[in-house]
């Protein structure tokens, strides 16, 4: 049984060790860099050595006994809200003698 994980909305790509971190597969990035360059990871059937491999859409990730599939993002899902503009500040006259 596959699990999915899901790009962020706007989002084409995740590179491999943020899935390992993303599954809670291993503790910090550094953990799951070591485990991709000891070849405890693979994708699509083929372990991977590269840390930061770019992973599309119905890539799949096994590592350990356990496996995931990237899918797409959830288009119901709302991006983070953009924070409101500062107000611009008036000019200050110039003064002339």
């Amino acid at each position: 049984m596959s699990a999915e994980i899901p790009l962020m909305a706007g989002c084409d790509h995740i590179e491999l060790y943020k899935v390992l971190k993303a599954q809670a597969w291993v503790g910090s990035g550094s953990d799951a860099k070591l485990m991709i360059a000891e070849g405890l990871v693979e994708v699509n059937g083929e372990i991977e050595t590269r840390k930061r491999r770019k992973l599309i859409v119905g890539d799949q990730v096994d590592f350990n006994g356990e496996s995931v599939t990237v899918a797409a993002a959830d288009d119901n899902a709302s991006p983070k809200p953009n924070k409101p503009k500062a107000p611009k500040k008036k000019a200050r006259p110039s003064i002339q003698f």
